[in-house]
């Protein structure tokens, strides 16, 4: 028995060493302040909670006077709580179940945190599957990099009595710490004595949640973990008209309604919304159903373009949802189809030259099988098509997206580009949305209705154009629903699958 107790001392005494040593290194290469062992994933939430909350209300408490700013800086408070992670790798890595959360080799891991009430549901995910790991040791304390005044509520700046005098002392928000470097594949890890733990350290999360208030109307913490992406507001006007309908069913799954200016509808106020207004107000105004646990659908209204279609889903990214599909529509190519025939890409043609830098045009874009299965799915289910009919209404093939929205005015010099392809439809957004997906580990899909043949004298002109919306609008917008519903009801393991995982990968999803 003695020798028992003896071993058990020997081992919780080698135990701390082994922390004290990581800990160490947090500090030494992260610049880590007061760090913390934490033991569980709630310890860790509860930690990082307790660190933000602390240092929004230093910065609170020191905006009153210059000498409280520069005391603060001094004692390094006021900074973003920092969160770092040893791991033993595991011999035999199985990806079948889940492509994240997973130490493929021994290594310190590390990020900047924020907004502790916006992504604890996701923290936690991502580190009960890290804690069931053998051998772990994770480290929380206060990191070396201030929060950018600007990123808190305002009610912070009216704390200051002169703005002026402190304002060379606030510290600004850096392009530098917002790089997306990481998501790109473009560092490389071997040489770091820290590796990434997320995708986006904290400031570029703060950039990114004010962003999305700004265009959309609505805060970050109103969007639900399955998102549509339009550019009309007839999908808009029909996606309220649909929240009206199940928000009066008695089963639970969304429990109310979120429009722009922040505003919260239950099913006895809907006839008080404002949806028509937000487009005056917004640039790509979101509108809510929210569920209980996030998972409801989120519906933007991205406009036009593929720079839009960029900003959006550069921003969204951090939010980390499950999945976005993009509804819109396309000139068909092909002289089999027909209007209101559906397309579903399988690849895409980037010729819209928006995110070269970012992701280059050589890359392929895979389709997510999930994804494109729960389309089909809809499609057939919604439509009532049997197998036949269903070959002949729905194309499955190559998108070109552009980014110049006359291309029909240059189409001499683009029938080669549609040839040698052999695309099928002609768009502005999807590429962009499919490559941003792909760039940043959110699965996607793509879903167009083709609205007019310009290769075959079927241009979109004002009258063919409101026939095609009154006949298939509702239908499409319908299929896009019913389709993340069912993908919802898959979970998130099935969804985030390793195809979209690179060789050398963040841990966190």
């Amino acid at each position: 028995m003695e020798s028992e107790i003896s071993f058990n001392k020997f081992s919780c005494v080698t135990k701390c060493a082994q922390e004290q040593l990581h800990v160490e290194v947090f500090v030494k290469n992260a610049g880590l302040h007061d760090p913390v062992v934490c033991r569980s994933a709630q310890e860790t939430i509860q930690t990082l909670e307790a660190l933000y909350l602390a240092s929004v209300q230093d910065l609170r408490n020191a905006v009153g006077s210059p000498s409280g700013l520069k005391e603060l800086k001094l004692q390094f408070k006021g900074t973003y709580p920092y969160l770092g992670i040893w791991g033993k790798g595991a011999e035999h890595v199985c990806e079948v179940f889940r492509s994240w959360a997973i130490l493929r080799e021994d290594g310190y891991y590390g990020t900047t945190v924020t907004h502790p009430d916006l992504f604890k549901e996701y923290w936690e995910q991502q580190l009960l599957h890290l804690f069931s790991i053998r051998e772990l040791c994770c480290v929380v304390g206060r990191s070396s990099r201030f929060i950018p005044i600007y990123f808190l509520k305002e009610d912070v700046l009216s704390h200051a009595k002169d703005i002026s005098q402190i304002k060379g002392m606030l510290t600004m928000p850096s392009p530098k710490d917002m790089d997306d470097q990481v998501a790109n594949g473009t560092v490389l890890w071997d040489h770091l004595a820290i590796k990434p733990l997320s995708y986006f350290p904290a400031e570029r999360t703060d950039y990114s949640v004010t962003r999305i208030h700004h265009y959309c109307g609505t805060s970050a913490s109103s969007f639900q973990n399955f998102i549509l992406l339009t550019n009309y507001q007839r999908y808009v006007d029909l996606f309220f008209h649909y929240a009206k309908q199940r928000l009066s069913e008695s089963d639970g799954v969304y429990t109310h309604w979120i429009e722009p200016k922040d505003t919260i509808l239950s099913s006895k106020d809907m006839d008080l919304s404002r949806t028509r207004e937000a487009g005056h107000h917004f640039q790509m105004p979101a509108y809510h159903l929210v569920s209980p646990d996030r998972n409801g659908i989120s519906l933007v209204n991205i406009g036009v373009g593929p720079s839009n279609a960029k900003n959006m889903t550069d921003h969204l990214a951090v939010l980390r949802p499950h999945c976005w599909i993009m509804l819109g529509h396309c000139a068909g190519l092909r002289q089999s189809q027909r209007l209101g025939d559906y397309v579903l890409a399988h690849g895409y043609m980037r010729d819209d030259h928006v995110l070269d830098e970012g992701l280059s045009p050589n890359i392929p874009l895979p389709p997510v099988e999930t994804i494109q299965k729960a389309l089909l799915n809809s499609i057939q289910e919604i439509c009532q098509l049997d197998d036949e009919t269903m070959m002949s209404r729905v194309r499955c093939g190559t998108i070109v997206s552009t980014g110049d929205r006359n291309w029909e005015l240059d189409v001499l010099n683009r029938s080669k580009t549609f040839r040698q392809c052999r695309a099928i439809a002609l768009d502005m957004e999807s590429g962009i949305i499919a490559a941003n997906g792909f760039r940043f580990r959110v699965p996607y899909g793509t879903l167009l209705c083709v609205s007019d043949r310009p290769l075959h004298g079927e241009l979109k002109l004002q009258s063919m154009a409101q026939t095609f919306y009154e006949q298939r609008v509702k239908e499409h917008l319908t299929i896009g629903i019913h389709a993340l519903e069912a993908l919802r009801r898959l979970g998130p393991d099935r969804l985030h699958t390793p195809e979209l995982r690179g060789f050398q990968d963040v841990l966190f999803r």
